[in-house]
């Protein structure tokens, strides 16, 4: 089986309100599709979330240099392919974020293709070790106006919908002021609320220990990306010796080696890379192996179309990371299959690659 044709085009979806992080603002949803044909009729199928506001950048990354790389090719021979991509990444002067990107979507598609082929998902292609995964939301996200009592009622919505957890957004308000709101949604959400926070690197040291010394009787499940870019590795390692709380981190790394600094640093729990940010899931596999040989566990930062079969083929990953549909209104309209099904967790589905379908908007 070999590719005959690929196209990447980019999409923009407005948002029903603003979702403000500690630093950071969403208006729409942004991302790319990448679609192949082989000359066995086996279509692929994969998309990827745009945090940067460079879509069009990299599906014109994609159609002009990458898909130069994959016509002809056997989705299968998935290691050389991604290292016949890599010289596309190494332009000095060009944004490395687009070129990843672009390799990233080459790289997904390619996968979809190969357990395609082989007539299985993702999951099974992969090895699957587990039935179910809890699923998690991101959410708590800022914005004027939005009292405690959102909070509530935003809780309160998610384990309607299905969740069995959140992933709360901090770092945006005071510490003091970002230790009520944990307060909130675990008295909402009652003792057995899976419940992580996520600060986007907001927090000084200081502050970051402030934090987790104060949440500390709070049971969260992990403390994302608390500290400055700056001097993150180091800072990162001293926080995790001053709690008990697991932290995470990685989802900013582009390379596997960046990730096993983090871990030779003792500065880490959790692993999240991005498989966007990082060249797709080809290094993203060998980032969770290496943090399952160091004793670490892994995370997904949304992605939930990659994610929900990713984690299922983890022992030692921790769940699957969705948003509300407000917040993401993609998912559900192509993962169907997965989004249909919520009750606290992410089971396999009767789906051939990533279980991703065509939709119209």
């Amino acid at each position: 089986m070999k590719i005959i044709s690929v196209k990447a085009e980019a999409f923009t979806i407005p948002l029903p309100r603003k979702f403000h992080g500690s630093n950071y603002i969403y208006t729409h949803k942004k991302g790319m599709f990448a679609h192949a044909k082989t000359d066995s009729d086996v279509s692929g199928i994969c998309y990827l979330g745009d945090d940067f506001g460079l879509g069009k950048q990299i599906a014109n990354a994609f159609n002009e240099d990458f898909s130069k790389i994959l016509i002809g090719r056997e989705p299968a021979d998935l290691a050389n392919i991604w290292d016949d991509m890599r010289p596309l990444v190494r332009d000095i002067l060009g944004d490395r974020r687009v070129a990843l990107h672009a390799q990233a979507l080459a790289d997904i598609l390619c996968w979809d293709l190969y357990a395609k082929g082989q007539n299985l998902s993702i999951v099974d292609l992969l090895g699957r070790q587990r039935s179910q995964v809890p699923i998690m939301a991101i959410a708590g996200y800022y914005s004027p106006h939005r009292t405690s009592i959102n909070l509530i009622s935003e809780t309160r919505d998610l384990i309607a919908l299905g969740c069995s957890g959140m992933k709360l957004k901090v770092g945006g308000m005071s510490v003091a002021e970002d230790v009520e709101r944990v307060k909130v949604v675990r008295d909402t959400g009652g003792s057995s609320f899976n419940l992580a926070v996520d600060a986007n690197q907001a927090w000084s040291l200081k502050e970051a220990i402030e934090f987790a010394n104060a949440c500390e009787s709070l049971n969260l499940n992990w403390i994302e990306e608390p500290v400055y870019w700056d001097d993150d590795i180091n800072d990162l390692a001293i926080l995790k010796k001053e709690t008990e709380i697991p932290i995470c981190a990685g989802q900013s790394e582009v390379t596997v080696a960046g990730v096993a600094r983090m871990i030779e640093a003792g500065a880490i729990d959790i692993c999240n890379l991005h498989p966007g940010y990082v060249g797709g899931v080809t290094p993203w596999l060998k980032s969770a192996e290496l943090a399952r040989q160091n004793g670490l566990r892994v995370a997904n930062t949304g992605e939930p179309q990659l994610s929900a079969s990713l984690m299922l083929t983890c022992e030692h990953g921790m769940s699957v990371e969705i948003y509300h549909p407000d917040r993401d209104p993609v998912f559900p309209l192509h993962c169907p299959a997965f989004a249909e099904r919520f009750d606290g967790q992410i089971r396999p589905v009767d789906l051939k690659g990533w279980g991703i379908v065509p939709a119209e908007y």
